[in-house]
């Protein structure tokens, strides 16, 4: 029977495909991207979350379009799902991965029976106790070979419950949420802090007066045990310099192209 593997991350897939050819596995494997980031956005509906993503996290029309061949590519492969094919899931304990989890499940519900899940977090306990991640995406192939015997079937409560809850988050209208052992809603500005504090440790650290964005930015998401894109930081960033806690010089475009200044208190 043929497998198709889920993920979260376009690395998560690109290191499932290698695997697969590495180890010339006999049966008919696919690998299929979710490109989402769900711990931030809206996810009320396709339309909202496509427009906030526009005006919060694309760059240029490159990033809108892979967005778009990747979505239709998702809704292409489950529209033309057969029932009796294999879909393993990959995912770990993070807002995410366990939103894409509930996501993928409210689209297979009605499709496909045999659904698996791989939760990476659980399965590093057993397979590599001392490693901890924030991310599927994080793992190697040859970690993902290994984890492939933690995969446990869905029973058809869990399917359904886990549907259920999908539709439940989308009925709350915030655009971050984190994990708190279990998904939790807060406010856009809650990580705010976070990257104040590792904005003036950064300067205190280098003693420079100007940065560069990525620096804070990579302090902040090393901060936070969780996984959260670059662009929502940087949007944070430019937000709380609006704000008058930072000052900005250059073009801010290009994350590359402009420095920071931390003035706040």
């Amino acid at each position: 029977m043929a497998i198709l593997h889920i993920t979260f991350s376009l690395s998560t897939q690109g290191s499932i495909k290698h695997a697969i050819r590495q180890h010339h596995l006999q049966r008919d494997e696919t690998v299929l991207c979710v490109n989402e980031i769900f711990s931030i956005g809206p996810l009320s509906s396709p339309e909202e979350r496509k427009s906030w993503l526009e005006s919060y996290i694309f760059r240029d029309n490159e990033e809108r379009e892979l967005y778009e061949d990747l979505q239709n590519a998702w809704k292409k492969k489950i529209a033309g799902l057969l029932s009796d094919i294999d879909v393993w899931v990959w995912y770990s304990q993070s807002t995410h991965e366990e939103i894409g989890l509930r996501f993928v499940m409210s689209e297979l519900i009605n499709t496909c029976s045999m659904v698996y899940g791989i939760d990476a977090t659980e399965g590093l306990k057993r397979v590599q106790p001392n490693m901890m991640i924030r991310q599927t995406g994080e793992l190697a192939s040859d970690l993902l070979m290994k984890l492939r015997s933690e995969a446990k079937r869905f029973s058809i409560d869990e399917c359904q419950q886990l549907a259920k809850e999908w539709e439940e988050l989308k009925q709350n209208p915030s655009t971050l949420r984190v994990w708190q052992d279990g998904i939790v809603h807060v406010a856009e500005d809650a990580l705010d802090p976070i990257i104040l504090e590792c904005a003036a440790r950064a300067h205190d650290e280098l003693n420079e007066e100007w940065l560069i964005p990525t620096r804070i930015i990579g302090e902040t998401i090393g901060a936070i045990d969780d996984y959260l894109s670059e662009e929502f930081v940087e949007k944070r960033l430019m937000t709380l310099a609006k704000h008058g806690l930072f000052e900005i010089d250059g073009d801010t475009k290009d994350m590359y192209s402009y420095q920071v200044k931390y003035v706040g208190k």
